[in-house]
């Protein structure tokens, strides 16, 4: 499926480069991919350099990757009281094809992709010398885990570079299922293009993975440490999500409703939730796939403060007043989401002090915890959606109730909720996304799928926007709800097609 294609990554290509290159010199010392990789351990330790890339909670002091951006370009986050004024043009609703976020997003993304393609060309080159069925097995798990990645990446550029996903003829993003040349130049392939080729690679993945994930791999047998690595429970994951994207409803409840009722996933009560946010419990029963991160790793504190979690910790953003209001006192997400630390004076109080809890710092460094994701929770929320959709209010309720029956403190038995119409079905589904992955990398996405369908966009409280000097509202028909090609890429291609309104 080789299209006319472009991507600017040159940092990338140099930093693993083969002596294809502009300059066609071997050096005598030269680690070609040759050597580099021989054997089925050295395609395992290129998958490892796939993982290591993949970095959507990088950054710090007002800039980063997605974790970032989907609070703080929303209605999530507000000025901390140690502020220097980091992230303020964010803030401001400033997006131009030079800011931080979009050259970031599309940058790492396809380092992500370029590295999975040179591992593959690799496997194409070693698989075939493979004496072993043992050997075949473990080349054929680590394949799939290489175009699962390749496939979410390139979806996840879908996801902010595209303006609507159901027009299957508008301009998507660029497929790179190959090692390009320095200088080469592609323009962007269609919307339909790319989520056929998404999920042609999600397919291969799954096909190739088997059963044989936790049988394989120096990662067998280790407790917890399979939600580590892409197995065949989050290629099902990554399905749902994808399906709810394209609009392929029927799809995105089947594949949620496989992990729901598959039995080994359930949604954590109080306890085992907090232990999953607080000790970076990778056991807990709702969690489904994670970043691992130890010491030298991104530090997603960085993120939020100067000097660590707490009231001491210099916080130059806090939770905003509009996401707390939410949070009922009998909710436990209240008091992941709300350090114990915070100072509350009372409604809307410019004085209230909301700091984040939901990274708090680990063992392995007071900056770090481990990436969540996905969670059987976004499944019930697919579920809530798909059925909807389908015309199915009372079964959308249900979910809905199944998790806000799970998140009341202690567990409780919370109102069935009754929907008049799909919208009013959307907004609660709307409502409870925000709760659950508040810090998590998913605001702004659903602001832009859900919200601009169903007429609600960045809408803070006053005393948010006052914080920063900014402005409160950002309307749902908004171009800024699909991110700019970056300069990066425009300079370097010039076949390439900005998005509208940049």
């Amino acid at each position: 499926m080789k299209k006319i294609l472009r991507i600017s990554l040159l940092a990338a290509i140099i930093g693993m480069t083969s002596c294809e290159d502009a300059t066609d010199i071997i050096q005598e010392s030269e680690l070609s991919e040759e050597v580099a990789f021989q054997t089925v351990n050295d395609l395992r330790s290129g998958l490892y350099g796939v993982y290591a890339a993949y970095s959507p909670d990088s950054g710090g002091n007002g800039s980063g990757d997605q974790i970032l951006f989907n609070d703080l370009f929303t209605d999530n986050i507000k000025r901390g009281f140690a502020s220097s004024n980091q992230g303020n043009q964010t803030y401001n609703f400033i997006l131009q094809p030079g800011s931080n976020f979009p050259t970031t997003l599309w940058g790492g993304r396809y380092a992500v992709i370029n590295f999975s393609n040179r591992v593959l060309r690799a496997w194409d080159r070693i698989y075939p010398t493979l004496e072993t069925a043992d050997e075949r097995v473990a080349a054929n798990e680590i394949k799939a885990q290489l175009l699962a990645m390749r496939a979410f990446c390139h979806f996840e550029l879908m996801q902010y570079f595209v303006s609507d996903y159901q027009d299957l003829t508008a301009p998507g993003v660029i497929i790179m299922d190959f090692v390009p040349e320095v200088l080469d130049v592609f323009p962007r392939n269609s919307v339909g293009e790319v989520f056929e080729f998404i999920d042609n690679d999600l397919q291969e993945a799954a096909s190739l993975m088997g059963d044989t994930f936790d049988t394989v791999g120096d990662y067998a047998g280790a407790a917890g440490e399979q939600k580590f690595y892409v197995n065949p429970d989050v290629i099902v994951a990554m399905k749902a999500r994808v399906a709810l994207f394209e609009g392929d409803y029927t799809t995105a409840l089947n594949n949620a409703n496989e992990l729901i009722d598959g039995g080994v996933y359930s949604l954590s009560d109080d306890e085992d939730l907090t232990t999953l946010y607080v000790n970076d419990n990778v056991e807990a029963a709702e969690l489904i796939f994670a970043l691992s991160r130890r010491q030298g790793d991104n530090q997603i504190m960085d993120l939020w403060s100067a000097n660590g979690d707490g009231i001491d910790g210099s916080p130059f953003f806090e939770v905003s007043n509009s996401l707390f209001n939410t949070l009922s006192a009998n909710d436990i997400r209240r008091y992941i989401i709300i350090h114990s630390q915070s100072v509350i004076e009372g409604f809307n109080s410019p004085d209230n002090i909301l700091l984040q809890g939901k990274y708090m710092g680990s063992n392995d460094n007071a900056f770090i915890n481990d990436v969540k994701v996905f969670r059987l929770a976004e499944m019930y929320l697919i579920r809530a959606e798909a059925q909807a959709r389908a015309g199915n209010l009372n079964a959308a309720a249900v979910a809905i109730k199944a998790l806000r029956d799970v998140r009341t403190v202690g567990g409780g038995n919370t109102t069935l909720p009754t929907y008049a119409n799909l919208n009013a079905a959307l907004q609660d589904v709307l409502l409870e996304r925000r709760k659950e992955f508040a810090f998590e990398g998913h605001r702004y996405l659903d602001l832009k799928r859900i919200g601009t369908e169903i007429g609600v966009g960045v809408s803070r409280e006053s005393v948010d926007c006052a914080s920063f000097s900014s402005d409160c509202d950002l309307a749902p028909t908004s171009y800024k709800f699909t991110l700019p090609i970056p300069n990066s890429e425009i300079s370097a291609n010039p076949t390439i097609q900005q998005n509208p309104g940049y």
